[in-house]
């Protein structure tokens, strides 16, 4: 029994010696300055929907049939770069943001709604909206509105 503790001390030592602390991994300075936080993008700033605009609504379907609420729709595109959609069969404010033109080329960057993003192409008095496929999958549907007069 005695040849048993003894055993059992030895190894306890052994463990002990071979697992000590050897200190931090790395150097460590209580001096150091904090982390800076991640930078984050900055805020988009979106023009309020006001002043002169163009209105163009809801002409026909581009691949696919549409559902109701996207046959009852429009865009009002604002001079100050402002746009709302809005689904005339659901009602509320719709969806609004900023919006930019190039050659024909309108980009549409909604507000409140970073990986939201859509295109539209002007032809005489038609614009051809084609969605990114998030909002495809958020139910918007591409269509070809039509300028009212």
């Amino acid at each position: 029994m005695n040849t048993v503790r003894r055993g059992t001390v030895i190894a306890l030592v052994m463990l002990v010696v071979g697992c000590g602390d050897t200190g931090p991994a790395a150097p460590t300075d209580a001096r150091q300055p904090p982390v800076p936080a991640p930078s984050t993008p900055p805020a988009t700033s979106f023009p309020p929907p006001s002043g002169p605009s163009r209105t163009f609504v809801f002409g026909r379907e581009l691949l696919h049939p549409v559902s109701g609420y996207t046959s009852t729709s429009r865009f009002v595109l604002y001079d100050n770069g402002a746009f709302v959609l809005q689904y005339q069969s659901l009602g509320g404010p719709g969806y609004r943001g900023a919006h930019q033109q190039v050659n024909g080329v309108i980009t549409f960057d909604w507000e409140g709604a970073g990986s939201w993003w859509a295109t539209g192409t002007l032809s005489g008095d038609s614009l051809t909206v084609r969605y990114n496929d998030i909002m495809r999958w958020s139910d918007f549907e591409d269509a070809v509105y039509v300028l009212m007069r």
